[in-house]
């Protein structure tokens, strides 16, 4: 019983090893052509034996950038083979039309003929694939050497990029020739899916190349780039990949360039994933902050002008809201942003504001915050940014060494309002016209900034001009505030006139009558007569009888003449 069981074995054993023996096989298992590259080299290898094997190559249809397909043809002994042949692949591509950062492949069908020089349904798929090099025209020389590549996100994982994800890589270059290299150069691309470049999308990027200069043989250098990733960055894969090349006017890019590294993913380029943010409580942020002048003296007027954006993988209607507060400069001022705010829209929003005469010489931090998924019928904000965007002002010059009492320096406005004589009235669908008149009840020169408030449920804001008034003490102007009144308003409706001045504010209710537009008006008379009509017609045509009757009357008895 021992002996069947054992032989068994022995066959099953012998089998499996004929059936390994049996098998086809190519070396390497994919082949990968780069620029400038257009053959490339396997070995086939049949099953071991005294048999011989014939076989045929099938080639895939991989068309080009211009729609035109690469033409392949083999060399080497692929009929009655029983032992390894080199086959080599030759493919009559046109690199020009190969994009960086973009994909064409496909496989090679090698099948074999059965005795009956039937093809059989052994076969081997050969993946095959073109890549465009990041060098112009393509890899060439070998005395750089792309040794590193390192990348570091400061919100998230290193190959995974978000909106407003800040990026730093570092690019290791090496010398592995025997002489100095002057002029070597780094450059860095990024390609999206379609194999558009959008390296000059990225926000903060100085440049895309950097001089490295000379590096003696044997040496490294380090390029750094650092960047932002933009609000419209989209989800997607993408592809990043650095180049290095000598500038020197004895080579030249086209002389000496390489682009490939074993630390990228695929040799050539390193995958990204584009992911936008899913956090609804970080959609929208306030970024691409600019503060003129800076620094700012005491008592000057600031612009400072950022960018709203929606990061986030939904849309945002009506309106959004961005405020700004600094306790220490008395700052608690709010912008509104009218209109749709959709995923990798952004507008700008500016703020005007003056430097307190009595401030500190020193650094200050503005902290801004978004408001959004407005609810009108509420009128609130059911979202609020959970992260708080900074920028820093410097405050420098023409300040007070100490804060003057309280006495010495009141700071105040008085501000009335009424209806322009061109619009005495406020009609539903069109324009009415506000006179703000605001007098510096204080005691030193003030700069005040008019907005409104609370009118956006009945009418829009046209314009506030002018909405900047400079004003000594004592001294009055007139602005003129311009409103668009709905068509469906009605009745009294209030809104706010609110100017901010020296980190105060101060705001002045103003309630108007809206009407309708009307017909004119008819007297009380003509009303009456209309109404009463008939009445008056009997009336008349009495009156024509009567006048008529007596007529007819006189003359009959007036005298006749006498012959």
């Amino acid at each position: 019983m021992k002996h069947k069981i054992i032989t068994a074995s022995l066959l099953t054993v012998f089998l499996t090893l004929a059936f390994i023996t049996a098998t086809h096989t190519v070396a390497p298992t994919s082949l990968k052509f780069t620029e400038p590259t257009t053959s490339l080299n396997l070995i086939l290898t049949p099953p071991t034996g005294n048999q011989t094997h014939t076989y045929q190559i099938t080639f895939p249809q991989i068309a080009q950038d211009n729609q035109v397909f690469i033409d392949f043809t083999s060399s080497g002994d692929i009929t009655d083979i029983n032992s390894a042949q080199t086959i080599t692949i030759s493919a009559n591509v046109n690199y020009d039309e190969i994009s960086v950062g973009k994909t064409y492949s496909g496989n090679i069908e090698i099948v074999e003929f059965d005795s009956n020089n039937t093809l059989t349904n052994d076969k081997i798929i050969l993946p095959i694939s073109f890549i465009g090099s990041f060098c112009s025209d393509g890899e060439i020389g070998t005395d750089l050497e792309i040794r590193n590549v390192d990348m570091k996100n400061s919100d998230g994982d290193d190959d995974e990029w978000s909106p407003l994800d800040e990026i730093e890589i570092e690019v290791e270059v090496s010398n592995r020739g025997d002489e100095k290299l002057s002029d070597v150069f780094v450059e860095l691309g990024l390609f999206d899916e379609n194999g558009r470049d959008i390296t000059r999308d990225l926000d903060s990027l100085d440049d895309e190349q950097i001089d490295l200069g000379s590096i003696k043989d044997g040496d490294k250098e380090t390029a750094l780039f650092k960047f932002t990733i933009p609000a419209d960055f989209e989800d997607g894969n993408y592809k990043l990949v650095v180049k290095t090349f000598s500038d020197d006017s004895a080579l030249g890019e086209d002389m000496l360039c390489v682009s490939r590294s074993s630390d990228l993913s695929h040799d050539f380029y390193q995958t990204i994933s584009g992911e936008r943010e899913t956090d609804e409580d970080r959609h929208v942020i306030f970024s691409n902050i600019k503060v003129e002048p800076s620094p700012a003296q005491c008592g000057e007027t600031v612009q400072l002008t950022g960018e709203v954006a929606n990061i986030g993988d939904e849309d945002y209607e009506d309106q959004v809201k961005v405020t700004l507060v600094n306790s220490e400069l008395k700052l608690n001022l709010e912008k509104i942003v009218r209109g749709d705010l959709d995923e990798g829209d952004s507008e700008l929003v500016d703020f005007d504001f003056v430097v307190p005469k009595n401030a500190q010489e020193k650094s200050y931090t503005l902290e801004f915050r978004t408001y959004y998924d407005y609810d009108e019928d509420n009128d609130e904000y059911d979202i609020t940014s959970d992260r708080r965007f900074t920028q820093q002002l410097t405050v420098e010059g023409n300040c007070l060494e100490e804060e003057l009492p309280p006495t010495t320096e009141v700071k105040d406005v008085v501000i009335t309002a009424q209806l322009d004589p061109e619009t005495p009235e406020a009609i539903a669908g069109k324009q009415v016209v506000i006179n703000a008149n605001l007098k510096n009840t204080g005691t030193k020169q003030t700069n005040y900034i008019l907005s409104v408030t609370g009118n956006t449920e009945w009418s829009n804001l046209v314009s506030i001009d002018p909405q900047i008034l400079i004003l000594a003490p004592g001294e009055s102007r007139e602005a003129n505030v311009v409103l668009n009144i709905l068509p469906t308003a009605s009745g009294e409706k209030t809104f706010s006139i609110k100017t901010s001045f020296d980190g105060m504010t101060k705001e002045q209710k103003v309630t108007i009558l809206i009407g309708q537009t009307q017909e004119p008006q008819i007297g009380p008379i003509i009303e009456h007569i209309r109404n009463n009509w008939f009445i008056y017609l009997i009336i008349v045509v009495n009156i024509i009888l009567i006048i008529a009757i007596i007529l007819v009357i006189r003359s009959m008895v007036a005298p006749k003449e006498t012959l």
